[in-house]
């Protein structure tokens, strides 16, 4: 490999390693790194790397006239480095003002995208220039811009499509499983990306909105220190409104004393041991309340639902920490136990099976399911459609 044949690859590495690394050590807003979102208004790491990669081939393009008038002005090559620093500068500068400004969700997906595709053309140009090698040139340059812009959009689009995807399903539990602080980093992402997949039936930004009030409140509810005499339901409720803010360690302590004679108290340090990944500890919560609940379950209403968020969080908790088997033995458990929410478990199994690659006992419980609950039907054959297109049709004749 020749002197400018590794400048030139040593360029397009840097072109996004650079950017990337920068860009996300100089955020400098404390939230925005707890929720793990890089510098706006690009949300998440991989977005942007995302769109810096996909910028590289329109960037080489427009490098090539600033090159050639930067050597005829003779521009020493090192200005180009120089360049590509006071671009991160900028874009890090500006960068609190987009996430003000985009924190609403009032902007759409496509303005958004255009946006992020211009930022990151500017981030990789210095770089391209700095590389400095004029292989690739054609005789047909409409040709190659139009092929460049489309795929600066396009593979970052649907990248972006892919993240909001993954992210509002995680807002939809966090937010139906109490913990707002979570459901609000991910609701962030969410508005700076112009998502406009809904989040507990409502746009991204008008929930969001709703959830910083109601996160306001607890915060204010949360400042009173509780006396030493407080008694057992205060301490609960207080744990309750520390988990809604991710302030998982105080909770703990609070429930700890707890648990040994509460049910409630003890899924909710299993939760809490589940998120800090004390998967041992957080497994033998779920066992202990599932002792107390599971010979009640079927008298009172009360001890069924604890049952059943128990059974879940104990295959939760198996497939976290890699124990396939035994999230699947839960689960069978669960079936036997709590024979009213069959249909539930039936298409937790079929999911379980689905995500573990059996087909055909995935369909079988998924189409169980549907037919003891029809309120499962549709999406029980939304995981058997993508089992169809996905299997060979011979494995589940």
């Amino acid at each position: 490999m020749t002197r400018g044949e590794l400048r030139y690859v040593l360029g397009l590495l840097l072109a996004v390693a650079v950017p990337a690394a920068l860009l996300h050590a100089l955020v400098p807003d404390d939230e925005r790194r707890a929720a793990a979102l890089t510098a706006a208004p690009f949300a998440w790491p991989r977005v942007l790397v995302a769109h810096l990669v996909a910028a590289l081939p329109l960037g080489l393009l427009a490098a090539r006239p600033l090159r050639a008038a930067a050597h005829a002005n003779e521009i020493p090559r090192g200005a180009w480095l120089v360049c590509g620093a006071a671009v991160v500068g900028g874009v890090a500068l500006v960068s609190p003002g987009f996430a003000d400004a985009l924190s609403g969700g009032t902007f759409g997906e496509i303005p958004l995208l255009v946006l992020r595709a211009l930022f990151a053309l500017a981030l990789v140009v210095p770089w391209c220039a700095w590389a400095g090698d004029e292989r690739g040139i054609t005789t047909r340059p409409g040709v190659a811009f139009a092929v460049a812009t489309g795929l600066a959009l396009v593979p970052p689009a649907l990248y972006a499509s892919a993240a909001t995807a993954a992210r509002t399903a995680s807002a939809n539990e966090w937010w139906a499983t109490g913990r707002l602080a979570k459901a609000d980093r991910a609701l962030a992402g969410l508005c700076e990306l112009g998502s406009a997949r809904a989040v507990a039936e409502k746009p991204p930004g008008e929930i969001r909105r709703a959830l910083r009030r109601e996160l306001d409140r607890l915060e204010s509810a949360a400042k009173f220190p509780l006396p030493p005499t407080a008694p057992p339901r205060a301490r609960f409720a207080r744990a309750e409104v520390l988990i809604q803010l991710d302030r998982l360690d105080e909770a703990a302590d609070l429930l700890a004393p707890l648990a040994p004679g509460s049910p409630n108290a003890q899924m909710l340090l299993a939760s809490v041991d589940r998120d800090h990944g004390h998967y041992v500890a957080s497994a033998a919560g779920y066992e202990a309340v599932l002792a107390r609940a599971v010979p009640d379950a079927t008298q009172f209403p009360e001890a069924r639902e604890t049952a059943r968020l128990a059974f879940e969080g104990l295959a939760f908790v198996a497939r976290a920490d890699n124990r396939p088997a035994d999230a699947e033995a839960a689960l069978l458990r669960a079936l036997d136990a709590l024979p009213r929410d069959a249909a539930h478990f039936h298409f937790l199994l079929g999911r379980h099976y689905h995500d573990g690659g059996r087909p055909v006992r995935a369909l079988e419980h998924l189409r169980r399911a549907a037919e003891l609950d029809a309120r499962f039907a549709a999406r029980a054959a939304e995981i058997e459609l993508a089992i169809r297109t996905s299997t060979p049709a011979c494995v589940l004749k």
